[in-house]
């Protein structure tokens, strides 16, 4: 895949945005802790930002990526981002830094990614041959992987050496060189250099013919009622909506538990996270093999029954009285965590661009994000509750407990059983 030219820009593009935003992920929670000596509470509430924005903005959010042209969706998604991000380091210079403004930046950031998301898996379809996907999730994935060990590290060391605002610019310069990378890449192509110009034309009369419908509120409500009419696609959905309700309210408590109860340094926090980015380097690496040679609903099980595991180490670790044996343990937990959350997320991308028809798949993957994440805003918000007005630790038992429930949407599911990505032909008109 590394031959291809599109490609090889597509995922450097994704990769380098990747870096900065995964350095935010504990650069701003950092922020709100050191700066603002924010709550329990207020910490939910920003864990909540992204999510809802998913809830609110979804559905219109996969009708506009469906709508215009791929990448300069992707364009715009990245510099509108840039200038968000680039605000806080400049309300702090300015004392005008507080919790209200960080939790509008992160709601209209996450609106952004959903949209940049959107719009580049319909991009990969209509650029690669669907056969090509599950490698092609699985390089993606890798850099997800890849940037959540290096991404982490570097906001805690950053944090740790010029604070918090300043340490953002670091998320800034990553959405600059994301763009002028999307900028610079060719148009579409198929494996080995084949213009794409027919699949293309394709495209475009399938959303010529389905203008007037996108038009419409029934428009933005296609995807979200072809993805549950689906049976295959139906039981993914619910369990990662379950899954994700009380992993929001996990890692609301997550950072508050391992700095406020634990003693965690930034430093130490995004080591904790980076040891989570190495788990899903090496499950990158075999996500496509895992898939090739496991049942998809044997491996989608295990996929959620492993970073439940992960999950009550981090708890775990205050019966232990090392602080370094805490530390273990913690990174442990966000080790497996990842390995098992990228093969899910490689699974879960794979079967739904497989079975999905081209022109609707930023309608889809809306409404998947939409139902999957419209949730986390009230499990962010039950833990930062639970977590103030019973204990960190309580709220993370909870969500842990809440987690291990989520296998029972497709344990039992005939539909899923049957189903294998290795066997199923792609779905690729309406």
């Amino acid at each position: 895949m590394l031959k291809d030219s599109s490609f090889r820009n597509l995922w450097t593009a994704q990769t380098v945005s990747l870096f900065g935003t995964q350095a935010s992920v504990v650069i701003i929670p950092l922020l709100a802790l050191g700066t603002l000596d924010a709550s329990a509470f207020e910490m939910g509430l920003l864990g909540s930002a992204e999510s809802l924005a998913v809830l609110l903005l979804g559905l219109w959010v996969g009708m506009t990526a469906d709508r215009y042209p791929r990448r300069s969706v992707m364009v715009t998604a990245n510099i509108l981002r840039l200038l968000l991000i680039g605000m806080i380091p400049v309300a702090y210079a300015l004392d005008m830094l507080s919790i209200p403004l960080l939790f509008t930046t992160v709601f209209l950031v996450g609106a952004l990614t959903l949209l940049y998301d959107s719009a580049l898996s319909s991009h990969m379809v209509l650029t690669f041959d669907r056969r090509q996907l599950p490698k092609i999730n699985s390089y993606m994935e890798g850099s997800t992987a890849v940037s959540e060990v290096a991404g982490p590290g570097l906001g805690g060391l950053l944090v740790q050496a010029l604070g918090a605002p300043l340490a953002l610019v670091a998320d800034v310069c990553s959405y600059v060189a994301s763009t002028v990378l999307l900028l610079g890449s060719g148009g579409s192509r198929k494996k080995g250099g084949e213009n794409t110009a027919h699949e293309d034309a394709a495209d475009e009369d399938a959303e010529q013919e389905n203008a007037e419908e996108k038009e419409s509120v029934k428009g933005a409500l296609t995807g979200f009622t072809w993805a549950f009419s689906h049976p295959v696609l139906r039981p993914v959905i619910v369990s990662a909506a379950h899954f994700n309700f009380f992993t929001a309210m996990f890692f609301a408590v997550y950072t508050f538990y391992v700095v406020k109860e634990l003693g965690f340094s930034p430093l130490l926090v995004g080591l904790a996270s980076a040891a989570g980015g190495l788990g899903g380097v090496l499950s990158a690496t075999a996500a496509s093999s895992f898939m090739s040679r496991v049942r998809t609903r044997l491996l989608y099980v295990l996929s959620l029954v492993v970073p439940t595991v992960g999950a009550f180490l981090v708890p775990g670790s205050e019966l232990l009285d090392s602080s370094l044996l805490r530390f273990l343990a913690v990174a442990a937990g966000m080790f497996l965590w990842s390995f098992a959350i990228v093969v899910n997320l490689v699974m879960s991308e794979t079967i739904k661009q497989m079975v999905t028809p081209t022109h609707m798949i930023g309608q889809v993957t809306s409404a998947m994000r939409f139902t999957t994440l419209g949730f986390e805003p009230v499990g962010a918000i039950v833990g930062g509750t639970v977590s103030q007005f019973l204990s960190p630790t309580t709220a993370l038992v909870i969500a842990s407990c809440g987690l291990a429930t989520s296998i029972a949407w497709v344990v039992f599911n005939r539909h899923l059983g049957m189903y294998d990505v290795n066997e199923a032909e792609p779905v690729s008109t309406a």
